[in-house]
């Protein structure tokens, strides 16, 4: 017992030397990592790194031809007499290490100058034209009105193979249940969402798989459909197709977009008149995915449409609640903005379009951004700068671009504002003498000054009398008519045949594709040999081994449908088919449970 005890001991305190020498190991190394990051942040050292390219600075000032300095090449260095030019430098450096160490240096990044750097090269012209990026959608705008994301419908559970084991019940049969069905991938509209900004991080959604069958036939759960919710006005394509897969009008209108997988069946679904004690059950069907694009194209009552900075957002912060972006320059707004307007117990939702430039219909200005948002409003609200001397022309212009993208927006009814008229004498007098003009033509034409609110009551009250002259738009029955038009959502595979298939002959295998038989193949539990046998007698009941022979496929051929890959051979007897299943079962990795093979008939036919 006392040697125990001592081996005990020696062991424990041995263990003890060896942590305390890792840890003094780990904290050396730790020791080592931290002065090198803080070495590495000293600005101004010799091998500084850290370079701040918010500074406004011109670094060739102090590298002017005209120093007095020279630079000794053998040195390194400049002359003592150069001391001087590089104070202001030091000094700036100095600053610089201070905000990083308090935490505020903005606009700096690593920049690794290496070992031969031409930061003073001469000739280096980073103004070519070939060097400069082409300048995309902002951000902000892009993840506002469209979106990619990728959906993927939930897999069908598993068949079970199972038999009933109860006293006193001979014989119970198969008792295995059928896997349940995945979750399928519903769009939703809610009139709580305004973008599609929140899916700029949430690019996957996918649905629940259904369960697996159990004993007694018991059916395995269904899995949970997924729902998306996406502002009203959404139309979902499919990204690879382009086809217009659902169009969310309305505030709750739900629509299946990809149906969830099938469940596979158990054995106690295969049982028959001859095969009473069938051991083969089926995979779930593996659940449909795909990208799809969306399309915000705002449901609005009135669209504030204009040419930039004419105060369209001045104009619905004044009639609503809404907090636009305003500001004394072009294109303030580049997203449109929502608002709610109340009148005589109505409500009313005025979109604010972003401004639009001449060529819009053709893109300029990021024009097909900004118009497809006008194609859902009813009445449209044009607000002139009367502050230009160019007014006319920028309408026309404005109406030209309009009816060039879509004339039905060209047709809709259209009330002027005339604008800016508190800026001067002079665009007051403007705006009187274009009110007279356009109501000649028969255009309603208000003078408004939208920073003071002179005149937007007005404007407001004729915009509804504009509304109430339109019939109501019954959103939900446009959906349900939409939802017609492209039928019934169904798999893939749904409705097929199996001797709907065809043969690729391809120099790698024979290929087989087909929806139904390819569905076939991915359900197929090869784990039992009933299923191989199975497989062997669909291929010849759905014309597939026949069509193979006339194509050529000859013995040892690789043949492939969908993802399953074989050799294929023409003899069907089942002591080669049972050949074949065991080589199959034999590559599996060790310690694998190989199922279905206890009642093997040991008599090959």
């Amino acid at each position: 017992f006392a040697t125990t005890c001592a081996g005990w001991a020696d062991g424990l305190a041995e263990f003890r030397d060896d942590m305390r020498e890792k840890e003094t190991s780990r904290n050396q190394r730790r020791a080592l990592v931290k002065e090198e990051e803080e070495s590495f942040y000293v600005v101004g050292a010799e091998d500084a790194k850290f370079v701040d390219f918010g500074a406004d600075v011109d670094d060739d000032e102090d590298f002017d031809d005209d120093d007095e300095g020279t630079w000794d090449e053998t040195e390194g260095s400049f002359d003592e007499d150069d001391e001087d030019a590089f104070e202001g430098r030091a000094q700036r450096y100095a600053d610089i290490e201070a905000r990083y160490r308090a935490g505020r240096a903005t606009g700096a990044v690593e920049f690794d100058l290496g070992a031969d750097d031409d930061f003073f090269a001469d000739g280096d012209d980073s103004d070519d034209e070939g060097d400069k990026l082409d300048r995309g959608i902002p951000s902000e705008m892009r993840c506002f009105d469209t979106a990619k994301i990728y959906v993927k419908a939930g897999d069908g559970g598993r068949g079970m193979v199972a038999f009933r084991r109860e006293a006193f019940v001979a014989q119970g049969g198969p008792y295995g249940g059928n896997g349940g069905n995945g979750g399928a991938i519903y769009f939703e509209a809610d009139e709580g969402i305004n973008s599609l900004v929140g899916f700029r991080k949430k690019v996957h959604h996918r649905a629940e798989p259904g369960g697996n069958g159990g004993g007694k036939r018991m059916q395995g759960s269904d899995g949970r459909d997924r729902t998306v919710l996406v502002p009203p006005g959404t139309v979902v394509r499919n990204s690879k197709t382009g086809e217009v897969i659902a169009e969310m009008l309305a505030h709750g209108h739900r629509e299946m977009i990809i149906p969830g997988g099938r469940g596979g069946r158990g054995n106690a679904s295969f049982k028959t008149a001859k095969n009473k004690a069938p051991q083969i059950a089926e995979n779930g069907e593996e659940g449909m995915e795909m990208w799809v694009e969306m399309e915000l194209r705002l449901v609005a009552d009135v669209g504030i449409i204009g040419v930039p900075n004419a105060g369209k957002s001045t104009l619905l912060a004044g009639v609503s609640n809404a907090k636009p972006k305003i500001a004394d320059y072009p294109f303030t707004t580049i997203v449109p903005n929502l608002g709610v307007v109340e009148r005589d117990y109505a409500r009313m939702v005025f979109a604010d379009i972003p401004g639009l430039l001449e060529g819009a219909s053709e893109g300029i200005g990021l024009g097909f951004e900004f118009l497809r948002h006008v194609k859902r409003t009813r009445v449209l609200v044009h607000v002139l700068d009367c502050t230009s001397k160019d007014v006319m022309d920028e309408y026309e212009a404005i109406r030209n671009e309009i009816h060039l993208f879509d004339p039905e927006v060209g047709e809709k009814p259209e009330i002027v504002a005339l604008n800016k008229v508190d800026a001067s004498e002079e665009a007051a007098t403007r705006a009187l003498e274009l009110q007279e003009e356009f109501r000649a033509f028969g255009i309603d034409a208000h003078v408004v000054s939208a920073l003071d609110g002179s005149g937007v009551a007005e404007l407001v009250t004729a915009t509804k009398k504009a509304l109430d002259a339109l019939p109501p738009v019954d959103y939900e029955a446009e959906a349900r008519a939409a939802e017609a038009r492209r039928g019934k959502v169904a798999r893939a595979a749904d409705g097929k045949e199996l001797s709907d298939f065809e043969i690729v002959d391809d120099p790698y295998a024979f290929y087989v594709k087909g929806a139904a038989i390819e569905r076939f193949v991915q359900m197929t539990n090869w784990d039992y040999f009933e299923s191989f046998k199975r497989f062997a007698q669909v291929l010849k009941m759905s014309g597939v081994e026949q069509a193979l022979n006339s194509a050529g496929a000859g013995e040892g051929d690789r043949i492939v449908i969908g993802k399953y890959e074989f050799e294929w051979s023409r003899d069907n007897r089942t002591g080669a088919l049972y050949e074949s299943w065991k080589a199959k079962m034999d590559e599996k990795p060790a310690g694998t449970t190989i199922q279905g093979s206890r009642h093997w008939p040991h008599a090959a036919g």
